[in-house]
């Protein structure tokens, strides 16, 4: 009889497979992830029937906690800035909070070894928080590039943002207003 599997292997496989893509991408081998988590490489496959399904499985465990994050209630009567400000708050805090899952999630996205299924279960996580952004930005930006502004522009200066905050501590308040202000600013139309 076959013994049952341990959450606690499955999870040093994710956190392995985290860190290792974080710093050398998608390429990470399964047998240095399984050697971080400190299993054999054949029990990587026990818990992961392929390295696809792996890097799928991260990829939605990482989303899974963004969305968390991101579809929290936001202030009803908070006005179409003041909402996609919460929207940035929460992406920057988020994103100093998980700094490995930040950077590979960079990594997984971009990957064509994400199924087009887990990118789906992902953005479908995320409708609401995107509709309300779409919303917000709906008189204030041209609505041909809202796409655009939300999945590129607001994700890259946010990305920015995290690292002028994580190189300069101090300056925490001041450069995630002076993001925002451009990210907000720069998307008029």
């Amino acid at each position: 009889m076959a013994r049952p599997l341990s959450e606690e292997k499955r999870q040093a496989l994710l956190t392995s497979a985290a860190e290792l893509i974080a710093t050398l991408g998608t390429g990470a081998s399964t047998a240095r992830i399984a050697q971080a988590a400190n299993v054999a490489e054949g029990t990587l496959f026990t818990y992961f029937a392929t390295k696809d399904e792996l890097l799928n499985q991260l990829f939605v465990e990482i989303e899974t906690n963004l969305a968390g994050v991101m579809t929290a209630p936001y202030p009803e009567d908070a006005g179409p800035r003041e909402r996609i400000r919460h929207v940035w708050t929460r992406l920057i805090d988020w994103g100093l909070a998980n700094p490995v899952w930040r950077k590979a999630i960079r990594h997984l996205k971009v990957s064509d070894r994400i199924a087009t299924e887990s990118q789906h279960r992902c953005n479908a996580m995320l409708h609401e928080t995107r509709a309300m952004v779409e919303q917000s930005l709906s008189g204030h930006a041209d609505p041909e590039r809202v796409a655009f502004y939300i999945d590129t522009v607001l994700f890259g200066l946010a990305e920015i943002a995290i690292e002028a905050i994580e190189a300069n501590p101090g300056n925490h308040e001041h450069v995630s207003q002076a993001g925002f202000d451009l990210f907000w600013k720069g998307t008029a139309a």
